[in-house]
């Protein structure tokens, strides 16, 4: 659930930086930003997947899990974690952290390309 919502931001985000570039700078200019998010994120997300195997194994980690609880229902939803039959389960966040770490980067370098700037 969490990669999805990472990239349906970064979708909703390409679309806003085209239209915004589309205003200001032309058409040409709208593209080629779009072109610089994606490329962008796709080598970003190969590098903070590197970064992240550091610290986060590609099995998981495997952990006893009380089924009943709300919090198993949200870590289910969030895909955190993939549950077995017998109690067991599995943290499966690489993917997810990796793409979370991304988006904290991007999100603060975007503010700084993508910043106002007044004429006086």
């Amino acid at each position: 659930m969490i990669p999805v919502l990472v990239f349906f931001a970064h979708a909703i985000f390409a679309v806003w930086a085209f239209a915004k570039s589309y205003q200001n700078d032309g058409i040409v200019q709208a593209l080629l930003n779009v072109l610089f998010i994606v490329i962008l994120f796709t080598v970003g997300w190969t590098i903070s997947d590197l970064l992240v195997g550091f610290i986060v194994s590609d099995s998981g980690y495997e952990i006893m899990l009380p089924t009943g609880s709300i919090s198993m229902f949200f870590l289910k939803i969030t895909g955190f974690i993939k549950v077995y039959g017998n109690g067991d389960g599995r943290i499966l966040p690489k993917d997810s952290i990796s793409l979370l770490v991304l988006t904290s980067i991007e999100y603060f370098f975007y503010k700084f390309y993508f910043k106002q700037t007044t004429m006086k």
